[in-house]
């Protein structure tokens, strides 16, 4: 399993490969990891039992931009030269800049497999390097080959990196050799599995879709960590588990409050909307601009042991995604789903909001129903006060939501594999 980022990374692309690991070997399969190395950040103890007997080989690096850290009082920050170079380094390379140190170590990497002589090759993007690095030991190893392609690559409707036009080609070109060389494409949203058909006239057996997921036992055990915050219980409060940025914008909200604002102050004035880590630039200004710097609460990112805590000490739990991405299902969404709080979705896949119905875990809405979300908002608060719950919520157990949980979607995974080296 190729997967450049795993924990103790936390974003997507470790945690995707993560728990479909954990549960691999009670399904007939020994998943080994082949990631890049972090040295900065600490698995928990809960993710250290999981991962226990799981052989992951570690590709050491002398370079890691991914990893922020925070410059110490009285130390200069990089000087500009460097930051331009590295504005330009990333716009002009082909793939992402990964593939660098997976060129640097390739016959390492290729010895290891060699050695290990694995049944199959399974390896997700983004970085797209990592479905660059499974397709070329596919081909030099003669092994069948599974790319796991989560997010578009390409065909996306919103650019994730300014890319100049030679790299832009480059990539376009890398992605139709992959797409034809894989033994099966693995989509995370039905959305972006449609665009890719439509775009390379796949055959339907050639793609399927695997939800991301959530696993209940990373949310066992909370012990001693909790979230010291206590929220006003006279207010009622929506919690974006993350920071407000570009793709994740605070705009649909912001929007929303305004709207509140002039049709109905009093309730705009019992909202708060809570964020972690420090918000990007354009939606401070956003914020600033229309004087709602009381309504949004930042608070320091807080660690992994503390999600549940966090996540429970809110009133509603917020999905919100750039207009434009609309093949993307936000993975906070599956953290959400841990929970018993209802979900407020702001974002322009509907798919997100066949899941939350599915699911009976909460409610849907295209950014430009602003009143649709207002009079939301204030049944939301009606129901607070009253203290009642809302209509088409689950009922303790929710038992829908087992579908959405990573020892499924692993099964699901598994399927695919055994059907692909014709395992029983």
């Amino acid at each position: 399993m190729i997967a450049p980022y795993f924990v103790p990374r936390r974003r997507v692309g470790a945690l995707r490969p993560f728990k479909f690991a954990i549960h691999m070997k009670e399904m007939g399969w020994e998943p080994v990891i082949l990631t890049i190395a972090e040295k900065t950040g600490k698995l928990t103890e809960k993710e250290r039992v999981l991962l226990d007997g799981i052989k992951i080989i570690e590709i050491d690096t002398p370079f890691d931009q991914t990893t922020r850290t925070k410059t110490p009082e009285g130390k200069k920050k990089k000087p500009q030269i460097v930051s331009h170079a590295s504005s330009w380094i990333d716009k002009n390379i082909p793939v992402d800049s990964w593939i660098f140190l997976f060129w640097l170590r390739y016959l390492g990497i290729l010895s290891k497999v060699k050695e290990l002589n694995p049944d199959i090759i399974w390896s997700t993007g983004d970085p797209w390097s990592g479905l660059w690095l499974g397709e070329k030991l596919a081909r030099d190893l003669s092994k069948q080959w599974v790319a796991d392609f989560r997010d578009p690559w390409t065909i996306s409707d919103v650019n994730l990196r300014d890319r100049s036009a030679f790299s832009e080609e480059l990539d376009r070109r890398a992605e139709k050799r992959i797409v034809e060389s894989a033994d099966k494409l693995i989509f995370t949203s039905k959305a972006t599995e449609r665009a890719y058909h439509n775009h390379y006239g796949l055959k339907k057996s050639k793609t399927a879709v695997i939800y991301n997921s959530y696993d209940p036992a990373l949310f066992e055990d909370p012990g001693d960590e909790k979230w010291s915050y206590e929220p006003d219980p006279e207010l009622l409060h929506i919690l974006f588990f993350g920071r407000f940025r570009r793709l994740s914008p605070a705009e649909p909200i912001i929007n929303v409050i305004r709207y509140l604002s002039k049709t109905d102050p009093g309730v705009a004035e019992k909202i708060r909307i809570h964020s972690f880590g420090e918000l990007e630039p354009d939606e401070a200004k956003k914020i600033d601009l229309f004087d709602l710097a009381e309504v949004f609460v930042q608070h320091k990112p807080v660690v992994p042991q503390k999600t549940l805590s966090v996540l429970n000490k809110a009133d509603l739990l917020l999905v919100s995604t750039d207009r434009n991405r609309k093949n993307i299902i936000p993975a906070k969404l599956w953290d959400y789903l841990a929970t018993e709080k209802p979900i407020l979705s702001i974002a322009p896949n509907a798919e997100i909001t066949g899941i939350l119905e599915v699911a009976k875990a909460g409610f849907g809405f295209h950014p430009d129903q602003i009143a649709e979300v207002s009079d939301f908002l204030k049944k939301c608060l009606k129901a607070k006060q009253q203290e009642t719950k809302l209509s088409r919520l689950g009922k303790d157990g929710y038992p829908t939501r087992e579908l959405f949980e990573s020892r499924n979607t692993t099964q699901q995974l598994v399927t695919i594999l055994d059907e692909i080296i014709g395992h029983e």
